[in-house]
């Protein structure tokens, strides 16, 4: 028999995440002081022990839902726990059928989870680029605007993820034209996820979002953190070639994108 539970004790649900850190490097950094009141984390277990875990993470708007473990564990989860009606997903490509039963996923992406090998990381010096901050939102929103591709939206993306993680840019006649940041930075997880790599159209080409990556990189080699993760979408070639450049290994396929609740 498999039961259903309001997971509460942090190391139980670190020692079962920590498996497979590169896989699982969101949720690791959900369990950060910071991110943690924000966070709620299910569990399936069979004879008291986790076969699966689901989390959803309140933080964003719509909330962020993401399973890991055994199937049965993860339909398990699905049907017992409280989800809401709309979602952005994280999810494994092998338990896509259980998530289509539940939600209708109208723009769905396929991303490979790219994960930084240190012994492999080298890059020169990110040259003109500088940490952004707090008070510098307002650049980043105008930036992503002109970024975006045509029907692509921004996701992920919070102000306060400025404070809390590391991001820096490039600027050019007083505006920011690209810029790297993370969507998790924990130094107490010791985990990184970067994200919203942008470049303003018109600077394409130049290798600032590649200074941006390795400034952002760098600040975690900085601080200690030892799992460095990105996402990319599974067909964008140039951006692989250029992290696997960098240092990154393609480690897992995840799919991602909006969804809503089935009635």
């Amino acid at each position: 028999m498999i039961t259903v539970e309001r997971l509460t004790d942090r190391d139980e649900i670190r020692a079962y995440l920590s498996q497979d850190r590169a896989l699982t490097a969101y949720a690791l950094g959900d369990l950060d002081d910071a991110l943690w009141p924000e966070s709620a984390f299910y569990g399936a277990r069979r004879s008291g022990a986790l076969i699966a875990v689901l989390l959803l993470y309140w933080g964003l708007e719509p909330a962020v839902l993401t399973a890991f473990g055994a199937g049965e564990g993860i339909a398990a989860l699905l049907a017992g726990a409280d989800l809401p009606g709309e979602v952005y997903y994280l999810w494994p490509p092998e338990h896509e059928p259980l998530l289509s039963a539940r939600y209708e996923r109208p723009h769905a992406q396929e991303e490979w989870r790219m994960a930084l090998d240190w012994a492999r990381f080298s890059a020169p010096p990110p040259d003109g680029v500088r940490r952004i901050a707090p008070h510098e939102a307002g650049a980043l929103a105008a930036l992503y605007q002109h970024a975006a591709s045509p029907g692509e939206e921004v996701v992920a993306f919070s102000p306060a993820q400025i404070a809390r993680g590391a991001f820096f840019g490039v600027w050019a006649g007083g505006a920011l034209v690209a810029t790297a940041g993370t969507h998790v930075w924990s130094r107490q997880e010791s985990v990184a996820a970067i994200g919203n790599v942008f470049t303003h159209p018109a600077h394409r080409g130049c290798g600032h979002a590649t200074r941006c990556t390795t400034a952002v990189i760098e600040a975690a080699r900085e601080t200690g953190i030892e799992t460095v993760v990105l996402n990319v979408r599974r067909h964008n070639t140039p951006a692989i070639h250029i992290y696997e450049k960098l240092g990154f290994r393609r480690h897992a396929l995840f799919l991602e994108g909006p969804a809503l609740r089935r009635d």
